[in-house]
């Protein structure tokens, strides 16, 4: 049955911790990416799309680092930062004149998170170093035994200032360096407990070697107010920032120190719009992480993840074979299973995990993947699928967006842009504009659609921008959410 094999977890992280056989067994790097090129002095961010494998890859590249040798660590900027570190972490700010920034991008532009965030990474790298067995001055400074602390940012005052153990003034004075203490409390300036970190890294930590990755650099309009997406923006640049500056201080000191960060390409974007500076971290720093699928040709997607999913489902190998249907008729139209995979997914692989957990759920007790049981599941993974584009529509034009599509997306093809536009025009209002409906497109939620042959073209598949002469269609993964399938 089913209801008995495992098909992975959407999230990777999750699926490399509990399950790391199988995660091992099905993780396929994707031709578009050298993981050989992760490093301080090369590339150190990730880009792809929501779904596309950023935490697989880091996962798998950890893994394979401490198999040789290297310590690593995950920073997971979503789920490590808890409600009350934003409190805390503004309050390092209090000096902005918010008069002086009376919009998002003037906000943004001064705000400096830098300090606050390589403090957090050489306090992780600390308590990585202790929890492996080594100790020394810097670990003693930026990781106190016994010291717990409530949230990452919890110690910094706003005046940027942090205290310290009253025991270590002393051991670092003998090591030559300047504390700059205010004598009554042992406070000193964040800025030059930084630089004292720093001084102590490069002497303490050079028979060390670790891969830093931060993860989940991610926000939504969805749910949070202008001035709390101005925040979390303005952290994630700052978090790549600082990252950018410990990778070239690893290089000039011949650390063997890695920081890797992944983002997703609307949050690079969003950040590129806001600064026009950001393009010295961000250009030519990055790899691109995508699942290109042509049509009539069989991909990475189907050859490989689809089928070792599958075949590694179970206790005993899978014959794939026999276990999955190879065709699905739907009225007159027979697909191929290859056909209505490039059909029905975006090209990644969570995708794939979401078809076939879909598939589980609704057909437990299905003893194969039969015809039935893939066209039950389709409801569920329409859902499922429509809901996470939504997400990232809603970084760019919030709340919105959810209700302008629900009203305006009522058939499966539009003539043109501009019956696109008009249908979404009542609820967005000027927001309907060519751009929107691009991002549409390089989203995944439309593509361009001949209708004499049948073709599709769509971004994942390597196209560029809708050509004029085409008609739009909804992806066919979304018709069974918006109840579009026989329109």
């Amino acid at each position: 049955m089913l209801s008995e094999h495992y098909f992975g977890d959407l999230e990777s992280f999750d699926e490399a911790h509990n399950h790391y056989e199988f995660f091992r067994n099905t993780f396929v790097a994707p031709s578009s990416m050298s993981i050989d090129s992760l490093r301080n002095d090369r590339k150190f961010i990730i880009v792809g799309r929501k779904g596309v494998g950023k935490t697989a890859t880091q996962m798998y590249l950890a893994r394979e680092m401490e198999e040789k040798g290297y310590f690593t660590h995950i920073f997971r900027f979503m789920y490590d930062l808890r409600s009350d570190d934003y409190s805390e972490i503004s309050k390092s700010q209090s000096d902005i004149s918010y008069s002086d920034a009376a919009n998002s991008k003037n906000l943004f532009l001064h705000y400096d998170f830098r300090d606050v965030w390589e403090r957090v990474f050489f306090r992780r790298i600390g308590e990585k170093l202790r929890n492996e067995g080594h100790t020394n001055s810097f670990v003693d400074l930026v990781a106190p035994t016994g010291s717990k602390f409530k949230n990452i940012f919890d110690g910094i005052s706003k005046s940027l200032s942090i205290k310290i153990s009253v025991p270590m003034g002393p051991a670092l004075v003998s090591a030559g360096l300047d504390l700059e203490c205010d004598a009554t409390n042992d406070t000193i300036p964040l800025k030059t407990f930084n630089r004292i970190s720093r001084e102590l890294f490069q002497r303490e930590c050079t028979p060390y070697q670790m891969y830093f990755f931060i993860d989940e650099l991610v926000f939504s309009r969805l749910d949070a107010k202008d001035d709390e997406v101005t925040l979390r923006a303005a952290m994630v640049r700052d978090i790549l920032r600082c990252a950018w500056e410990l990778n070239s201080f690893c290089v000039q000191n011949d650390l063997k120190f890695h920081f890797v960060c992944s983002i997703r390409p609307e949050i690079r974007s969003l950040i590129g719009d806001y600064d026009s500076e950001a393009g010295k971290f961000l250009d030519g720093k990055d790899v691109e992480l995508s699942w290109i699928t042509t049509d009539g040709k069989e991909g990475q997607l189907i050859k490989e993840v689809f089928k070792r999913k599958v075949e590694h489902s179970f206790r005993s190998k899978i014959d794939f074979d026999k276990f999955v249907t190879p065709n699905i008729s739907f009225g007159s139209k027979t697909d191929t299973l290859e056909e209505f995979l490039l059909t029905n997914t975006w090209g990644r692989p969570r995708d794939v995990v979401r078809l076939l957990n879909s598939i589980q759920k609704k057909s437990p007790n299905a003893a194969t993947m039969d015809e039935d049981s893939i066209k039950a599941s389709l409801d569920d993974y329409s859902r499922a699928s429509s809901k996470e584009l939504i997400d990232e529509l809603g970084v760019s034009y919030g709340p919105k967006i959810l209700q302008a599509l629900r009203l305006g997306i009522n058939r499966k093809t539009f003539s043109t842009k501009q019956h696109l536009k008009d249908a979404l025009a009542p609820t967005l209002g000027d927001k309907t504009t060519n751009a929107l409906i691009d991002e549409f497109f390089q989203l995944g939620l439309i593509g361009g659609y001949n209708h004499q042959n049948g073709h599709y073209f769509w971004a994942h598949r390597g196209e560029n921008f809708l050509k004029g002469h085409h008609q739009i269609r909804i992806h066919h993964a979304l018709w069974n959410d918006f109840s579009i399938r026989d329109r």
